[in-house]
């Protein structure tokens, strides 16, 4: 299951897992579990120290995604990482996709591996920018996200990330800035994500009773190019990444095999 070392030219490939217990068929050499976007599709502790053993299992290090934060839901994620953290191996990672949960891990660990989530990438997003006519300076604005100004790399050099994931944009994405490396989500890029869930009781402040509900596609006359809503975030698929990741310092690919949450 875990192919030769990446190179250069070809990026380490991760896939996210459906399941904490379950590996599909590849040569993956990274593993990925949690949610990104919704705070009550976190999985519970049981299920993350089962993806752990599982990529112990494999052989494989471990990214743990954890959501955007609602007050609601930090005692949860706190609890989670304080059991998690100790277990973590070296070339595990913690994912985050909140300032504030950025700020809770490094309080709670100087020494983890954060890797900052696509929800945080700050990348200009939606099918629509590809209507709009731009010269080459603002072509580039729009493949660039919140991390390409020093101060921001400095910023992230404060808490000590160097690891930015990133959407692949329809329009492209520009060269991350050093020592900053990207890793690109297919098939599914994020267009917009909200605390007003389609499924979710209003002022419910527990885990939705029911479950997130099935994905759906939306249609507009405004693009030709659909929306697929999973839960509270909506998205496009664009399976086909650039041709040269490594110009763009991309060293990893992470495969949904469905609409991420």
């Amino acid at each position: 299951m875990c192919g030769p070392p990446p190179s250069v030219a070809e990026p380490q490939r991760a896939v996210f897992l459906l399941t904490p217990d379950s590996v599909p068929p590849g040569e993956w050499q990274r593993l990925y579990y949690g949610a990104e976007f919704c705070p009550w599709h976190f999985p519970p502790l049981t299920a993350l120290r089962r993806f752990l053993q599982t990529a112990r299992h494999a052989g494989l290090p471990a990214t743990v995604v954890t959501p955007v934060v609602y007050e609601p839901f930090l005692p949860r994620l706190r609890e989670a990482l304080t059991a998690l953290l100790p277990e973590l191996h070296s070339g595990d990672e913690i994912l985050v996709s909140d300032l504030g949960a950025l700020r809770l891990v490094r309080d709670m660990s100087s020494s983890v591996e954060l890797v900052l989530g696509r929800v945080l990438s700050g990348q200009k997003r939606g099918p629509r920018i590809l209507d709009l006519e731009l010269n080459p300076a603002e072509h580039d604005y729009f493949r660039q996200g919140r991390w390409y100004q020093q101060e921001a790399v400095a910023y992230l050099a404060e808490h000590g990330v160097r690891r930015i994931e990133l959407d692949n944009l329809l329009q492209g994405i520009a060269p991350l800035p050093s020592p900053l490396t990207g890793t690109l989500h297919l098939p599914y890029a994020m267009v917009t994500s909200s605390r007003n869930c389609p499924f979710r009781p209003p002022g419910r402040t527990g885990a939705c009773p029911g479950g997130c509900g099935e994905p759906f596609r939306l249609t507009t006359p405004q693009t030709r190019i659909p929306l697929y809503q999973a839960g509270n975030t909506q998205f496009i698929e664009n399976p086909q990444p650039p041709d040269d990741l490594t110009a763009l310092r991309i060293d990893r690919v992470v495969q949904h095999l469905r609409l991420p949450h």
